[in-house]
């Protein structure tokens, strides 16, 4: 079975988020950088499939200019592939959504 196939029983599409979801996607997800984004990659810390989001130009940007710190906080969504009942067409993921404070070397 291929990692992102559904299962039986699989979580039905909900716009939800938890103050959980935010701390495993902290601790476990690969932050790669490149030079006009930041590629977030791991398992959603609701549905645990594989979920990758890539923060671009406007949403994130390493040579922007210093702002106020609440401005370094990007909502992240789960994009990933995998089936979930309820899901609204042409939407990816399982409607999860968490906050992240991102912190790029420049």
């Amino acid at each position: 079975m291929r990692d992102d196939e559904p299962v039986a029983g699989a979580l039905p599409y909900a716009e939800v988020t938890d103050e959980a979801y935010a701390a495993r996607a902290a601790a476990d997800f690969t932050v790669r950088e490149f030079e006009f984004a930041v590629q977030l990659s791991g398992r959603c810390p609701r549905c645990d499939h594989s979920t990758t989001s890539t923060l671009v130009d406007g949403l994130y940007r390493r040579d922007a200019p210093a702002v106020a710190p609440e401005t370094d906080y990007r909502t992240v969504l789960c994009e990933c592939e995998a089936d979930h009942p309820a899901r609204p067409a042409g939407l990816r993921g399982c409607g999860a959504h968490w906050t992240l404070r991102l912190e790029v070397e420049a």
